[in-house]
């Protein structure tokens, strides 16, 4: 009897036994299969820009918001220049019209270079930047860009009437092609300001590294040169917003006072890229600083400082339009020279 018992209970022990085994088995086969599943399941990358695709997008709609105000800025005014008001005009009136003519040419031929830009694969569509930023402007300066055409065709046809001197045989139409240039004019600054202001909105934080923290000496020149032209843009775009939409006879001693600190700050990051250590891998950013960037500010400043002089005793609105345009011409080359520049730099950093 007690033999029996022996064996029912050691035969129990056995089953209990394997069942444990079995069950921790099983855990394991399935905590196992787990493990595969989680390794298997590939993770999503999320893609970030840089800091250095948004500063180049930035830069890059910074130039071509001030190409764009300054083509159409050129037609409205030799528009008002070349052709007189519709009530002053007669067959007898004799004409030359050669700036309006060539501004709308100018105008033209930069519409048709941004619509291939942005839409046929140039370099407008190939810029990127943080999803909202990115909507913001394009949207914007595709409004703008369609409002350009716009302004274009009509010029274009406007112009055509005054330099082919049809107007001598109907003057019927000089007063609703004026109020044609006039409405296509303010419907495109409408959608300009817009477009404007969604650059300004969008600026990326620099980001300003301390040069002396930094031991290899490649990084630390580039660092002190795009730190140098950060301060400059930056005090560029302080005297654009006070200059940019003068009015003649109108108080100029903000854009005075905002160009006599963009001096005083070009001329100390002058020193600090002129007195930077370089090696034969980054001296070319010296270089290109002295040969291309730093002729074109300076030309600006001269222009910058004649229309200070000058604009406050500036005859007329004409005379006015001519220095007021040759500051903006001279700070967009600048823009220009900036944006080859920081570009080139930037090639070349990879960090």
């Amino acid at each position: 009897m007690h033999r029996i018992k022996f064996i029912s209970t050691f035969v129990l022990a056995v089953l209990i036994f394997l069942s444990c085994s079995l069950t921790n088995k099983l855990k394991e086969k399935l905590s196992s299969k787990k493990e595969e599943t989680e390794k298997e399941e590939p993770v999503k990358e999320q893609t970030k820009t840089s800091s250095k695709d948004e500063m180049a997008f930035y830069n890059s709609y910074i130039e071509v918001m001030n190409k764009v105000q300054e083509v159409c800025n050129n037609v409205n005014k030799s528009y008002y220049s070349d052709i007189p008001a519709p009530e002053n005009l007669s067959k007898n009136t004799f004409l030359v019209p050669v700036g309006f003519s060539l501004a709308t040419q100018s105008l033209e031929n930069q519409t048709k270079q941004y619509r291939r830009s942005l839409y046929d694969g140039g370099p407008l569509s190939k810029l990127d930047a943080p999803d909202e930023m990115k909507n913001a402007v394009e949207t914007n300066f595709k409004n703008t860009l369609a409002a350009m055409e716009e302004y274009s065709e009509v010029s274009k046809k406007v112009s055509a009437y005054y330099s082919d001197k049809i107007y001598k045989e109907d003057i019927s139409k000089a007063k609703s092609y004026d109020e044609e240039m006039k409405t296509s004019y303010d419907k495109y600054n409408t959608l300009f300001r817009l477009f404007s202001a969604s650059v300004k909105d969008n600026k990326p934080e620099r980001d300003k590294r301390d040069p002396d923290q930094i031991k290899d000496p490649d990084e630390r020149s580039s660092t002190i040169v795009v730190n140098a032209y950060g301060d400059i843009l930056d005090a560029a775009e302080n005297f654009f917003e006070k200059f940019d939409g003068m009015k003649y006879k109108e108080d100029i001693s903000g854009a005075r006072s905002t160009l006599e600190e963009f001096q005083k700050v070009f001329n100390d990051s002058k020193q600090e890229i002129v007195n930077a250590e370089y090696t034969e891998t980054t001296k070319f950013m010296k270089y290109s600083f002295e040969d291309y960037f730093d002729p074109a500010a300076v030309k600006f400043m001269a222009a910058g400082k004649d229309f200070t002089e000058t604009a406050p005793a500036a005859k007329n609105e004409a005379a006015f339009n001519k220095i007021y345009n040759s500051v903006i011409e001279s700070y967009n080359r600048m823009i220009d020279s900036y944006n080859t520049n920081i570009s080139m730099v930037n090639r070349v950093r990879n960090w």
